[in-house]
């Protein structure tokens, strides 16, 4: 399945999401029209936020939902998910805190950073 993502940049300085620079602030949505699979926001000094879609898997999180997106942002994890076509409201606020909303359910995970086989 496949999710939309709309931005809003109050951060001090200009963002870049799905490749697509965002002056900030500026208290106005940004609806991104591509329908994602895979993509990232970067905001200046303080990183990416990354979105890897993970299709029907389950990788925790309280929500039964079938379609999920991973989020990763300064070394912490949501998973958000959803039914039918998801839909991803990101406001970067003036601290360059990544507020969430949308459609589906988010929960905060701990996805480790090794696997050791």
């Amino acid at each position: 399945m496949t999710w939309q993502l709309t931005v809003t940049n109050n951060y001090h300085g200009t963002i870049v999401a799905l490749g697509i620079p965002i002056p900030g602030p500026d208290n106005r949505p940004h609806p991104l029209s591509q329908q994602l699979g895979n993509g990232s926001i970067n905001i200046p000094g303080l990183g990416d936020i990354n979105f890897t879609d993970i299709g029907n898997q389950h990788i925790g999180g309280f929500s039964k939902k079938t379609w999920g997106v991973l989020i990763s942002y300064q070394g912490e994890e949501l998973v958000f998910r959803y039914e039918g076509g998801g839909q991803i409201e990101v406001n970067i606020n003036n601290l360059g805190q990544a507020e969430m909303g949308g459609n589906g359910d988010y929960s905060r995970i701990l996805l480790p950073s090794f696997v050791v086989k």
